[in-house]
């Protein structure tokens, strides 16, 4: 990978590890590990509710945001005027988006909720990349942090990443689990997040599920592999290779 905060260079490389991830927790940790090279700090991938809801919470897929990041954006308002709209309706082409100046098109009010919002997570840069899947429809791949201003390679080469991820994260998303496991495909999801070190209220934010029903597939899939808790039950899995 390349220096944090520098465009990566060894493109066909990270292209190849894409590639290869085989799970969503291996897409997790690359994003993760491309959003650090280029000077951000969160990445998520969000995408319309199936319901219609239009809290930010709905709207993600996965992310490595903390989930008092995404309860604050929602509790600020900041979605009345969110720059993921468009995005999201298939509209529009990766742009910055900076959040360190004035934004005369809204209220003073949303202003304000903004600026605490910026400077209680130290944000100041969000890039936003519209992609597309023939099965899903539109979604956006998204990176927030403080940094300058990017040039045109850094753009180029973060949507490129952006949507080779997107189009990998919905093909292993929909890989069946191994045929001899007893979870169901959401127990198999939840253990997978667990694994990753998630919470119960984070799972529930990344796989669109309140937070009763995470706790309800994980006890359910504890008590379907002996587990006296989800630590051994992530243990377990693994070791069976019903998780990856």
């Amino acid at each position: 990978m390349t220096k944090r905060g520098q465009p990566a260079k060894d493109q066909a490389d990270i292209l190849s590890r894409l590639e290869k991830c085989a799970t969503q927790f291996d897409i997790f940790r690359l994003l993760r590990e491309i959003t650090e090279a280029y000077g951000f700090s969160y990445f998520f991938i969000a995408s319309p509710s199936n319901e219609g809801s239009k809290t930010f919470a709905d709207m993600m897929i996965i992310t490595s945001a903390p989930a008092s990041l995404v309860q604050r954006y929602e509790d600020g308002g900041l979605t009345k005027n969110c720059p993921l709209a468009d995005a999201l309706e298939g509209i529009g082409a990766p742009d910055e988006y900076r959040l360190d100046g004035p934004d005369l098109s809204t209220s003073p009010a949303h202003q304000t909720a903004l600026s605490g919002f910026r400077n209680d997570y130290d944000l100041d840069c969000w890039f936003i990349v519209p992609v597309y899947h023939p099965d899903h429809g539109p979604a956006a791949v998204c990176f927030l942090g403080k940094r300058g201003g990017m040039d045109f390679t850094e753009k180029a080469g973060l949507a490129l990443f952006g949507q080779v991820a997107h189009h990998r994260l919905r093909f292993v998303s929909a890989k069946p689990a191994k045929a001899d496991s007893p979870l169901t495909e959401r127990e198999r999801e939840c253990l997978i997040w667990t694994s990753a070190g998630k919470t119960s209220v984070e799972i529930a934010r990344i796989l669109d599920l309140s937070e009763h029903t995470v706790n309800h597939y994980l006890n359910n899939a504890a008590r379907k592999l002996d587990a006296v808790n989800r630590t051994q039950a992530v243990a377990y899995a693994i070791r069976n290779g019903f998780i990856d």
